[in-house]
Formats: C-alpha cells, structure tokens, sequence
C-alpha cells in the first residue's frame, strides 16, 4: 500500500447517498486543486473511515461512515463523487472503491489535526 504524507491530507464537509437501486454517491464541497477522474479511489478501511484519493497530491479523509454505507461500500465496485460549489455542481466522477479490512495509511499527525479542527481535546 502506498505510504502517504500529512500535507496530502484535506478536510471538506460530506454527506453519501444512496439512490435506493444499489448506488451510491459521494457529495463534497469543492476542493482546490483538479481531480483525476480516470484514477479516482475511495479506500474504505473496512471499520468505520475512509478517504477519497482525487489526485496523487491530494486526499480527502471521511473520518465517519455511517453502517448503510459501510455495508454498501463492502458490496460496490465504484461511486459517483460529484463536488460541490456552493449550490453548483463543480466536478463529477467516479471513484473505483478499495476496501482494505485494515487500518488506513494515514499518518497520526492528520488524526491529530482532525481532533483539533473537530473541537476534540
């Protein structure tokens, strides 16, 4: 698996969907920076965390994942990310899903950060 670095580690608010035909989708506000639509990656740990993987330089790290997309993502080959600017639809494209039934490959320096960007002491 390949190792990755705190600054490639970004933080944007989420929410997944569920069309209720076995799909799902990924929405995100915008994140600076392009995503590579042919090798987009959602690794979901198989627990409860997952990140999004739109580029080589930059990741984003979806902490919480709630049990109906856990079960989900064990299931899908892919989703739809679709970003979000404002109320505009910036990007949409697929994300091939990993699941790794492993802790993620996140320094525990991003974890760190999360709890304070979060208010957890």
């Amino acid at each position: 698996m390949k190792e990755y670095i705190d600054e490639q580690f970004v933080y944007t608010s989420y929410d997944w969907i569920d069309n209720g035909a076995g799909e799902l989708m990924l929405v995100i506000d915008k994140v600076d920076g392009i995503a590579d639509d042919d090798n987009a990656k959602i690794i979901f740990d198989g627990f409860h965390e997952a990140m999004l993987v739109r580029n080589d330089d930059i990741i984003v790290h979806l902490p919480i994942v709630v049990e109906a997309v856990r079960d989900m993502l064990q299931e899908i080959k892919k989703i739809l990310v679709t970003e979000m600017d404002g109320d505009d639809i910036d990007d949409v494209y697929e994300a091939e899903v990993e699941v790794l039934n492993s802790p993620l490959p996140i320094p525990g320096s991003v974890y760190i950060r999360f709890d304070k960007l979060s208010g957890k002491k």
